[in-house]
């Protein structure tokens, strides 16, 4: 059942037309603090970080997040009301979410994430997300219509933000997924698109529950959203929910009308974003406690021709370890060095960072 996540009272400075949300970037993703008010004897701020997802129709907190602001035990599963917190000048009543272990995402993204935020959670208000500029802002009011042009609706098979993208003729409806942070564009059935080459499974993804491996290739054409093309764009396959990604968010200043089921799409871009290569290490790789567990490895590609086999552990990227990478981007090619374990033995590989998909093709 999706439910309304979050209510909160908006406190605007006096004449401001809009209210900015105190956020930082990481690698893509919005991560929002919200800060539980004091208790006697604190020395702390009680803050959990969630991370921003406008693909997300439950708002999620991982058990020990929660233990580690209220000194009590909370199992998987359960819901719980969080009150009297903030977020910026936002007072936010109460936060309802299900109670998830969330340690697989913190390892994955480099970062500690507390909670994944709803798209629900701030629908009584206009939620703008300027990508350009890194700036979450909140305001009151709503989209005019839809002209086609800059305001679209976002009405799709569910509550949750959706847009058509046109592909070369073929027109598809997309998620709006602020939480596929380096997606550019996730598609249903990638044979029926024109592509470059026929698609391969080269890459994957980890969801709460199950490995996602995905066949890639690049489109033969462009692809155009809110009337900004793509040149012959990199195309993922995914097996539910086609996506928008925050690699063509990132172009754009987003604002989200949920109450009306609308969407403002606004870019200063007035080229084509041009075409780039793409670069895949070339495995599945599944969080674990010790670090990054190698699930599945594709020949030919990096990690698979630097030595990599499936089952090792991956510990540091270049001598961090993975769980403390941090927000900066991850280099997309040159040398990198792993750190690994395998069969209880650690040592160490280097992989070659090489384009998959060339922009030379």
């Amino acid at each position: 059942m999706i439910e309304l996540a979050l209510t909160l009272a908006l406190a605007l400075q006096p004449n401001a037309d809009e209210h900015v949300v105190p956020t930082e970037m990481c690698r893509g993703y919005w991560m929002l603090p919200v800060t539980l008010q004091p208790r006697e004897g604190d020395t702390e701020a009680r803050t959990l970080w969630f991370l921003h997802d406008t693909g997300a129709s439950t708002t999620y907190v991982d058990p020990d997040s929660l233990e580690r602001i209220s000194d009590r035990t909370f199992a998987s599963g359960g819901r719980v009301n969080i009150v009297d917190a903030t977020a910026g000048l936002v007072q936010i009543n109460r936060l309802r979410a299900r109670i998830t272990d969330l340690d697989h995402l913190s390892i994955a993204l480099g970062r500690e994430i507390d909670g994944i935020m709803s798209v629900h959670a701030l629908d009584d208000f206009l939620l703008v997300l300027d990508y350009p500029n890194e700036e979450m802002r909140l305001r009151e009011g709503r989209l005019p219509r839809p002209d086609g042009e800059t305001v679209f609706s976002s009405r799709g098979p569910d509550r949750r933000p959706w847009i058509n993208v046109d592909f070369g003729g073929r027109e598809q409806k997309l998620l709006i997924d602020s939480g596929a942070g380096q997606l550019t564009f996730a598609v249903n059935d990638i044979d029926q698109f024109q592509l470059t080459e026929p698609a391969r499974e080269i890459s994957g993804a980890v969801r709460f529950d199950r490995l996602e491996a995905r066949r890639v290739s690049r489109l033969a054409g462009n692809a155009t959203v809110a009337g900004l093309a793509f040149e012959t764009p990199v195309l993922e396959e995914v097996p539910r929910a086609a996506l928008l990604g925050g690699g063509a968010l990132s172009h754009f200043v987003v604002t989200l009308d949920q109450q009306n089921r609308r969407v403002s799409l606004v870019t200063s871009r007035t080229e084509a974003v041009p075409l780039e290569s793409h670069f895949e290490f070339g495995a599945v790789l599944r969080p674990t406690e010790a670090g990054l567990e190698v699930a599945r490895l594709y020949d030919g590609l990096p990690f698979a021709e630097g030595g990599v086999q499936r089952g090792d552990i991956i510990t540091h990227f270049d001598g961090i370890p993975v769980a403390e990478r941090g927000c900066d981007a991850q280099a997309s090619e040159g040398t990198m060095t792993l750190s690994l374990l395998r069969d209880g033995a650690e040592f160490q590989l280097t992989a070659d960072l090489t384009s998959v998909l060339s922009a030379a093709e």
